[in-house]
């Protein structure tokens, strides 16, 4: 054998290696390109968020009027005419605009005012927003400030149920009757500070989740089809989604959801004794995503609501879940009813009927 064969003879690669090395050369190549396409397509998401976000600003004037209250602007809406005037409080992430049928509803009978509190809606941000304190002197203020004469009759959807119980007891010659939809239960109504670290903690993930998408833009997409489904109107369904899916709404939501969680808890607890105030509880019936044991547990936990007043009654609202109840029109106008009882019950003094 020659030199120059065995030279040739060495450079010949075994069979296998060319196999491995293009398994590697593809597999980082993949991997490369699908990093590439992640960042291209979290960068659009956030562009497409920012932008949509400054369109809907646009194209979503604010349809009430705003007020200064504690140096920030506020946003009310009004409808009708006539005493006691209504007052509508929102749950979590939940613009004035929720409250659109009740309001039409009732507005024939009566002036009726749904309300943002601070961060939601077409309200202003404000420094400590989300304390339960702040919200209902922010509430009390912004009901001076536009004129509205006490008492009110004040309805409260979701965690609103449990800011208008707070509201009450802090202003109980004010309030003249109360309805909670479907509210929020809040067990156990006092925290450690361990409970309350280890429960966080628990959600964070979720959390986590649901800035991603809001960043991202994918609630923008998600949302309108939701509002859609509870029985709102196609047009007031995007509306109501581009004030749902702001960063402002994700902020002011973990304020009020996270950051005062105790203090709402404990502030709940010593809005429990109310007087003989008429005050009706309706409950959503579907869409309950518990376990037998805890459905087992409703009935008592809804009889204990309505027994903060002595002139409390506890109802369902049957086929209704917790969005439908007030965007389905049938169900609001049980909604829409139950006010309307309430107010019948102040004036004449009669006891409300199971």
């Amino acid at each position: 054998m020659t030199a120059s064969s065995q030279v040739y003879e060495g450079n010949v690669p075994t069979p296998s290696a060319p196999h491995k090395r293009g398994c590697l050369f593809t597999a980082l190549r993949l991997l490369k390109w699908s990093a590439i396409v992640l960042v291209a397509l979290i960068v659009l998401g956030v562009i497409y968020q920012m932008l949509a976000s400054e369109l809907d600003k646009r194209g979503y004037a604010p349809r009430g009027q705003l007020y200064t209250v504690n140096g920030h602007q506020m946003h009310m809406i009004c409808m009708g005419e006539g005493s006691p005037t209504v007052v509508l409080e929102g749950g979590y992430y939940a613009s004035a605009l929720w409250w659109l049928r009740v309001q039409d509803q009732l507005a024939p009978h009566t002036q009726v005012c749904a309300y943002d509190r601070a961060g939601q809606g077409w309200s202003e941000p404000a420094p400590g927003m989300g304390d339960p304190e702040q919200i209902v002197t922010e509430l009390h203020a912004l009901l001076q400030e536009a004129d509205i004469s006490a008492p009110v009759v004040l309805a409260g959807h979701s965690a609103g149920g449990v800011y208008i119980r707070i509201y009450a007891a802090h202003y109980p010659d004010e309030v003249a009757g109360l309805v909670l939809v479907d509210t929020a239960l809040l067990i156990p109504k006092h925290f450690t500070v361990e409970e309350w670290e280890s429960w966080k903690a628990d959600n964070d993930l979720t959390q986590g989740l649901l800035l991603a998408s809001t960043r991202l833009g994918l609630m923008r997409l998600l949302m309108p089809g939701a509002f859609s489904s509870w029985g709102y109107p196609p047009d007031t369904s995007d509306e109501l989604a581009a004030l749902r899916t702001t960063m402002q709404t994700f902020d002011t939501d973990y304020a009020e959801r996270y950051a005062y969680r105790i203090e709402l808890n404990e502030d709940s607890a010593a809005a429990e004794d109310l007087g003989a105030i008429p005050l009706i509880a309706l409950w959503a019936t579907d869409g309950l995503t518990l376990s037998e044991a805890d459905r087992a547990l409703l009935p008592a936990l809804h009889a204990e609501v309505a027994s903060y007043s002595r002139n409390g009654v506890s109802r369902d609202v049957v086929g209704a879940d917790h969005g439908s109840i007030l965007g389905n029109e049938v169900y609001a106008q049980q909604v829409t009813d139950s006010i309307l009882e309430v107010i019948a019950a102040a004036e004449t003094g009669q006891s409300l009927s199971q």
